[in-house]
């Protein structure tokens, strides 16, 4: 083999190999953003409705209207809330049906 053959064998060897470290050092970089990324906590919120003399939060207007629900002995597949800020209560209805008895009052949460 002559010299400039060599040569360009070795050069053909060390791009090769500093491709493979470059692909391998991005994975690296990859590997350890996604365990960074992990590691953050998730970002808690709460949304609180608030009225004249009173606050309650959604979760807990939410647990009421499905107490509510099951003490009526009903089973939900689609449930859907309305809070009436005047009447300081929680309509609802299941599974598109409701009434004036599908109520919460927001006074008691």
């Amino acid at each position: 083999m002559t010299s400039k053959k060599k040569d360009t064998a070795a050069t053909a060897k060390t791009t090769k190999a500093a491709a493979k470290t470059t692909v391998k050092a991005a994975a690296d970089k990859q590997t350890e953003e996604k365990k960074t990324a992990a590691k953050k906590p998730a970002c808690k919120t709460s949304v609180c409705v608030e009225m004249v003399d009173l606050s309650v939060s959604i979760t807990d207007i939410q647990n009421a209207v499905k107490k509510a629900v099951k003490d009526k002995g009903l089973e939900a597949s689609d449930l859907k809330i309305y809070i009436n800020a005047a009447e300081q209560a929680a309509y609802y209805t299941v599974n598109g049906e409701g009434g004036e008895d599908f109520k919460v009052t927001l006074r008691d949460l």
